[in-house]
């Protein structure tokens, strides 16, 4: 934790401008921040004898003394994310930077016992060995879960494609030694892909695995609607009276376009799936080629309503960046204003964007607070 002294203003936004920008002068963030030399040289040397930044050379003279330049340290702090499937447990390490230092996916499937937790802290624990961490430099673990999350993001409100008790942070907490907090993978995702673009710009996250989920991120923040259910793009309804879903409903995307529509056909191996796809299996092509049409109408709604980029992610979208361009057509002939798919993208993060998003929150909080 820092010290008292370097709790001012001043120090945050020093620092902010810093990590913002990169790389900054003594004279750049005087002017920008209209903070006198002196000020900022006293909160420069605060930031760097605290660890956050540091001296790297100096940039080109223009003339008279060249200008030291002043970086953040990436790995000045870190933030473990924690992503619970049905299935598997994956664990991330990131930095300030947002850098992915590790990760880890094991097939674990989930059960809401003290076994399944202890096993969860012991993996942690090994995580951290692994890569010697200084745990005073840990700013919390993030878990992810296929479930609405209240805004205490300790409570659930709801889950069925796990099967999740009401107390289970507690459950969790008297296994984990460590600050963390509860998220919904969908929105983890979300802003992971948000923060990585580094746009201050609206975006739709469209959560393509096992089950179907979304996020809508304004401004560098999950939209999480009154109860904290927006973007349950999965249970918008698509065909009428179509498909029933696993919430109990019929027609919706999820019954339609989860990655298990695919995968059922290789014995759930989705990527058994993909390589058939490529090898020219026309009984899989026609598989996909639906299950396109049904994301189509989707991803066209999705931009009727918001209006924004709309980005594929989950194990689906790890594989769309080489149909996109036709996928892209697919969507274009649904869409009355604009006949250019362009603002559909695949995502930045294929593995592991819910346990990354998770653990960004802690990152982002650190920045903010300062």
């Amino acid at each position: 934790m820092l010290a008292k002294k370097y709790m001012t203003r001043d120090f945050g936004n020093i620092y902010r401008m810093i990590y913002q920008e990169q790389q900054s002068s003594r004279q750049q963030i005087s002017e920008k921040l209209s903070i006198s030399l002196p000020t900022v040289t006293h909160n420069l040397n605060l930031l760097n004898e605290s660890g956050l930044i540091c001296k790297s050379g100096a940039f080109q003279s223009t003339g008279g003394r060249k200008a030291n330049i002043y970086q953040f340290i990436p790995n000045a702090r870190y933030a473990l994310g924690i992503d619970i499937t049905q299935n598997h447990l994956s664990i991330v390490l990131i930095n300030l930077n947002l850098d992915l230092i590790d990760s880890k996916r094991m097939r674990c499937v989930f059960q809401d016992t003290d076994a399944y937790y202890q096993n969860v802290k012991t993996q942690v624990q090994l995580f951290f060995q692994e890569h010697a961490i200084d745990m005073d430099k840990l700013l919390g673990v993030g878990i992810s879960l296929p479930a609405i999350v209240e805004e205490d993001q300790t409570t659930i409100s709801y889950a069925t494609v796990i099967r999740i008790s009401g107390n289970i942070y507690e459950h969790i907490k008297s296994h984990l030694p460590y600050p963390f907090l509860l998220f919904n993978d969908a929105n983890s995702a979300g802003l992971a892909e948000s923060w990585c673009s580094k746009s201050d710009k609206p975006i739709v996250y469209l959560l393509l695995s096992n089950s179907v989920g979304g996020s809508l991120t304004l401004d560098g923040k999950i939209y999480t609607g009154v109860n904290w259910r927006a973007s349950e793009f999965g249970h918008m309804c698509i065909v009428p009276h179509g498909k029933r879903c696993y919430c109990g409903c019929y027609g919706c995307l999820d019954a339609y376009c989860s990655a298990k529509n695919l995968s059922d056909f290789t014995g759930g191996n989705l990527g058994s799936f993909f390589d058939e796809l490529s090898s020219g299996n026309s009984g899989y092509r026609r598989v996909f080629d639906e299950y396109m049409d049904y994301l189509a109408l989707a991803v066209n709604n999705l931009r009727m309503c918001y209006d924004c980029d709309v980005i594929l992610g989950g194990t689906i979208g790890s594989y769309m960046a080489d149909y996109l361009i036709e996928f892209r057509q697919k969507a274009a002939r649904l869409n009355p204003f604009e006949k250019s798919g362009e603002y559909i993208k695949s995502c930045h993060y294929r593995t592991e964007a819910a346990a990354v998003g998770a653990a960004a929150y802690y990152i982002n909080d650190f920045i903010e607070k300062l």
